[in-house]
């Protein structure tokens, strides 16, 4: 079947308009995700000046040339920066008319202005420049777990392969690889079809990329405490079931459960901003002191819990022990007029046949006898069956308890 050339050049006009609308629209539904915006802006700026190249016999040439070819490097341009955007990068004037403004400046050269293959070469290779820092911006934040970001750093480099296989093209065949007639330019069916290809994946691809940040979004609020900012207590509990199954034979863990002392009558005497400062202290100073290797999270109220594999029982016992000793350092010197302190109850599992919900009740036991014997203290319940277990006073002794919890 032959391909109806000036069809498929408004086709490929068209759609590129159609998919910039998209994007634009899909911008509106979160005005707190700029990139999209940016990205059907350039979807549109692309599609204007694909028009103007396909009236090139009906409009002046410095219009159908050096215009047309700014806007669509303008529109890569754009790309660009909304990937800056995305990933939440500083973004300058610069990233959207350096480009373009080289291409100008290049035209006014006569060595590139009345040579076609010369501009050929040179918008091949501006464009593929854009493309491969698009994907290099793109691949810097491959740590977020979206699956459309591989597949759109591929295309862009796939795009910019294409691009850059021009030049060999034109220096080879110049004669076919551009023609004064585009639209009778024996590659522009391939050109057209490619770039309609490209923009049609392409904006699929920044379509669902955003998609999958704002269901990302969605699931981490979910799951964050909005106060503390650390898990709150549905992942908390999930995290734990999930690291306890996870437990090999011979591994350890170790539960911690806080609990801030006083702190209703925090509340109540220095009303519930105080109180709100206090958990985002006591949050910041746990979390620094337990480290990327522990689960932490607020499960309610002025309580947290922690989870962690541990060598032995002593290790947990000395995360607890900093974590009260800062946490009490840090208020003092918060400037908050509050002396805050917290109560921690520690349990250990001795293997993976324990279960979480048993470990945590043996922690909320240990816990209570904390705040029995005095507060601002840990107390140590063991494993869940029962056995001697130690406590740690105020002073950070630590000696025989009478018995653990169960006893």
């Amino acid at each position: 079947m032959r391909l109806d050339i000036p069809t498929l050049a408004v086709v490929t006009v068209f759609v590129t308009a159609l998919l910039g609308g998209l994007l634009l629209f899909a911008g509106t539904q979160n005005r707190a995700m700029r990139a999209p915006t940016v990205w059907g802006l350039s979807f549109l700026l692309g599609a204007t000046g694909l028009g103007l190249v396909i009236v090139r016999d009906r409009v002046p040439d410095w219009l159908s040339i050096e215009c047309a070819n700014a806007l669509v490097l303008a529109g890569m341009s754009l790309i660009w920066t909304g990937a800056r955007l995305f990933d939440r990068r500083t973004v300058r004037l610069a990233h959207i008319v350096a480009v373009p403004t080289l291409w100008f400046a290049a035209c006014l050269l006569p060595v590139v202005g009345r040579d076609i293959n010369a501009r050929t070469m040179l918008c091949s290779v501006l464009a593929a420049t854009l493309s491969v820092l698009t994907a290099r911006e793109l691949w810097r934040g491959r740590g977020e777990p979206l699956l459309s970001r591989w597949p759109t750093v591929l295309t862009l480099l796939g795009y910019a392969t294409a691009m850059l296989a021009r030049i060999p093209a034109t220096v080879l065949m110049p004669q076919i690889a551009t023609s004064t007639d585009v639209l009778g330019s024996a590659l522009f069916p391939a050109l057209a079809f490619g770039t309609l290809m490209f923009t049609i994946i392409l904006a699929f691809l920044l379509l669902n990329m955003s998609k999958e940040r704002t269901e990302l979004q969605h699931k981490m609020a979910s799951l964050v405490d909005p106060l503390s900012g650390v898990a709150n207590r549905r992942a908390f509990l999930a995290g734990a079931e999930q690291i306890g199954a996870q437990t090999s034979a011979g591994e350890r863990l170790g539960v911690m459960l806080f609990d801030l002392d006083h702190f209703k009558a925090i509340n109540d005497a220095n009303g519930h901003a105080t109180g709100d400062a206090v958990i985002k202290l006591f949050a910041r100073e746990a979390a620094r002191t337990l480290g990327h290797g522990a689960l932490f999270g607020r499960i309610g109220g002025e309580e947290f819990g922690a989870l962690m594999r541990v060598g032995d029982g002593g290790d947990v016992i000395d995360v607890a022990q900093r974590i009260r000793l800062t946490f009490a350092a840090a208020a003092a010197r918060s400037g908050l007029g509050v002396l805050s302190t917290v109560s921690i109850g520690v349990a250990i599992a001795d293997d993976a046949g324990d279960d979480i919900e048993d470990l945590l009740a043996a922690a909320d036991r240990a816990l209570y006898r904390a705040k029995a014997n005095g507060r601002n203290r840990v107390e140590y319940a063991g494993a869940p069956n029962p056995e001697p277990a130690a406590s740690v006073g105020r002073d950070g002794f630590i000696g025989p308890e009478r018995r653990a919890v169960g006893a």
